[in-house]
């Protein structure tokens, strides 16, 4: 719905103190704060703490008229629960008693302490102008930069819009950059930026590198840009793509990797549809889930590797059920060796080889062929395991493909597969 302006209410979540303010724009989002100069207010807003919400859009005249209507309800300016000096009031104002207390509702429950919850459709997950348009104010330098005590940083949160956590790799070449010139590395490493929620949990949605550097370099304090959740519509999938888009301009960062996309996808689809859908991921197969990734990380990854990812979304979550509701058992690495280690030093002239049940009939014949040729050997076995769901229910096309290539090997050699138990963990396999 088309406005002309809007009534604007900023709540400090530390102590309840309120700020109502009026903008003659039909833009929320265009960079203003508020006029007031009080310190403390400013103070606040540059730790992330005051929570905006909209009580009012419409026209110039009633919106400045319901300022004034809500700042005298609460008489605001006696109140030492308000910021504001006056009651509102300015040139083209009408008689405020001429707006009932049911008009005003929104604005007089939000004073009472109850915020005003907006509808939005359910594909509609990330106001992506909204993101961008932070992003740019935050490169414009029109946050305050914070520096914070290290060892508090670190008791934040962490935000995870990638596949790994934290590539550790990653993390100490900043490390040593912040150790070996300090001076310059402060002028070059961005400033971490942390999300201030609606109960006052901080998360880091950009710099988990940085942060975890700082500690390593020996910091004692970083750059911190505090931003309240209600500048993002207090919306985590707005909150995720702000993560991405930062880091896909990256300034001694880790920039975005195709296999990120998988975790953005999971965590859009964890974030607003899970609680609608039923136990099969439907809403997630649907078109229009796959539209609306493809509209929010067009400018990241490619229209085949977001369409590849949703795939592998999907399997994993699927995956992830098996584990939780059916027992469905995955094999790590020091699993597998725990099974392959025995058997080679049992059967010294053994060639063994773990792999995953969906690459055996490819990648496993090559890989059994090249041991045996590189230990003189003619004996192979392959210990296969399935890596997900979807390689549990497609074993026996698999199977199929692996001996029809293990016909066309050599006579002489004597390969063996044997496949793990994917519902009780296996120990041991038997030669």
């Amino acid at each position: 719905m088309a406005f002309e302006a809007f009534v604007y209410g900023y709540r400090n979540q530390e102590n309840g103190k309120m700020y109502i303010g009026f903008r003659k724009n039909s833009e929320i989002n265009d960079g203003y704060v508020f006029s007031s100069e009080d310190p403390e207010l400013t103070k606040a807003w540059g730790l992330g703490l005051l929570h905006r919400s909209i009580l009012y859009r419409g026209d110039q005249v009633t919106a400045i008229t319901m300022e004034r209507k809500l700042l005298k309800y609460a008489d605001a300016r006696r109140s030492d629960k308000f910021y504001n000096k006056s009651n509102g009031g300015g040139i083209g104002i009408k008689d405020y008693t001429t707006i009932s207390d049911t008009e005003a509702k929104i604005g007089i429950d939000w004073i009472n302490g109850i915020d005003p919850v907006e509808n939005r459709d359910v594909y509609d997950f990330v106001d992506g102008d909204l993101v961008n348009k932070i992003w740019k104010d935050v490169q414009a330098g029109k946050y305050q930069v914070i520096e914070t005590l290290v060892k508090e940083i670190l008791k934040y949160k962490q935000n995870q819009v990638r596949l790994l956590m934290i590539d550790h790799k990653h993390m100490y070449e900043i490390s040593e950059y912040m150790q070996n010139d300090p001076a310059e590395a402060r002028k070059h490493v961005s400033p971490i930026i942390v999300s201030v929620s609606a109960d006052g949990t901080r998360t880091i949605i950009d710099g988990n590198h940085t942060s975890r550097a700082a500690d390593k370099a020996g910091w004692v304090t970083a750059p911190v840009i505090f931003i309240n959740s209600s500048e993002f519509n207090d919306n985590q999938s707005n909150i995720d793509q702000f993560g991405i888009v930062a880091n896909h301009n990256p300034k001694q960062k880790k920039g975005n990797k195709p296999e990120d996309c998988q975790r953005n996808i999971i965590n859009l689809y964890m974030n607003n549809l899970k609680v609608l859908d039923d136990d099969n991921f439907t809403l997630m197969r649907d078109e229009k889930f796959k539209e609306t990734c493809l509209k929010t990380y067009k400018l990241m990854w490619t229209p085949k590797m977001i369409a590849k990812n949703l795939e592998r979304a999907i399997e994993r979550l699927r995956t992830e059920k098996a584990i939780a509701t059916m027992n469905f058992q995955l094999y790590s690495k020091r699993d597998l060796e725990k099974i392959s280690k025995p058997i080679e030093k049992e059967n010294p002239k053994l060639a063994v080889i773990t792999i995953t049940s969906g690459s055996i009939y490819n990648s496993g014949v090559g890989g059994i062929m090249n041991k045996m040729g590189g230990m003189d050997t003619w004996e192979g076995l392959i210990v296969a395991h399935h890596s997900s769901l979807e390689e549990y229910e497609n074993w026996k096309d698999s199977e199929k493909k692996l001996t029809s290539a293990m016909k066309r090997i050599h006579p002489k050699c004597k390969i063996k597969y044997v496949i793990l138990n994917s519902f009780k963990k296996q120990t041991k396999v038997k030669v």
